[in-house]
């Protein structure tokens, strides 16, 4: 009884490693990385942007997979997490994007450019408004949170079963400090504080062909990501009731894997505006140790 029982648990030890083999392998299939492979998109205005394989780096004893891109990005407010990861992994349960530094970065920069617009646009319209001796001077923090990865699709895959791929919690310190006004403004309006919350769920909902510049993809898997956030003050009741109630903003965004190739195509929709932001591949090439699987020019 004890070799039948032996025997059983080999058999499942041997199928447990062979599952997680085949996860890696089908994760590998739809996100390749071998060192040297390039994939060059164009997006909406037909900006290129080419991206390669890396050697692997090591951070604090982790070991990552890397990509390198040309132009680089210096423009933050084009950072797209999806599509610039510099690091990444292939684990046995998910590809998972090590971005959470990058989308702090680039939130903060982002959102403190905008803050310092709107505070120079107030200054002005205050300025005008206010007796010469009155005067009023802002400032601000922006503190943004985000999780370290943002996790891409599971191992193995599996489809229509949400997941939650990234959360980001984004605070904003507003105070204001008033000289030479007859009556000051309550304490609890000269600090407020925002806090704005992002989930971002994902779910493969299916397989597609997709055609791009680079040539056709049968069985490419489809994965949408849809993106929910809301925002709460500090401000005082009696005038939070004054505010109308904001609503959830949604936001979707749908990638697509084509087999031994990886990312073909990106399409995301804006929260409110009917911007759409795209990326298809215009070409690429994929090597193994021994050979190029896959050129277009």
């Amino acid at each position: 009884m004890f070799r039948v029982f032996r025997s059983l648990f080999t058999l499942l030890l041997i199928f447990g490693i062979s599952v997680l083999s085949l996860g890696k392998e089908s994760a590998r299939l739809y996100f390749p990385n071998s060192v040297g492979s390039t994939w060059v998109y164009v997006d909406q205005d037909g900006n290129e942007l080419t991206r390669t394989a890396v050697e692997d780096k090591n951070i604090d004893g982790m070991t990552y997979h890397a990509f390198s891109y040309q132009p680089e990005i210096e423009d933050l407010e084009k950072y797209q997490y999806l599509l610039h990861p510099s690091l990444y992994n292939i684990g046995e349960k998910w590809v998972a994007l090590y971005v959470g530094d990058d989308i702090e970065t680039a939130t903060k920069s982002i959102l403190s450019q905008k803050l310092d617009e709107t505070i120079a646009s107030m200054r002005i319209l205050i300025a005008e408004q206010l007796p010469p001796d009155v005067t009023i001077e802002f400032d601000y923090t922006v503190t943004p949170t985000a999780q370290d990865y943002f996790y891409l699709f599971p191992i193995p895959i599996t489809y229509n079963e949400e997941w939650i791929a990234m959360e980001l919690e984004v605070k904003v310190n507003m105070s204001m400090d008033i000289s030479g006004a007859a009556v000051d403004p309550p304490e609890e309006l000269k600090s407020i504080v925002s806090t704005t919350s992002f989930e971002e769920r994902g779910k493969v909902v299916g397989k597609e062909s997709v055609e791009t510049e680079a040539g056709k993809f049968d069985d490419c898997i489809k994965i949408e990501y849809r993106t929910l956030s809301s925002t709460d003050t500090t401000l005082p009741p009696q005038i939070k009731q004054l505010i109308p109630t904001q609503q959830l903003q949604e936001s979707v965004s749908t990638l697509w894997l084509a087999p031994n190739v990886g990312i073909v195509k990106y399409i995301s929709n804006g929260e409110t505006t009917d911007e759409v932001t795209s990326f298809e591949l215009k070409s690429y090439e994929i090597k193994t140790d021994s050979q190029e699987i896959g050129v277009t020019d």
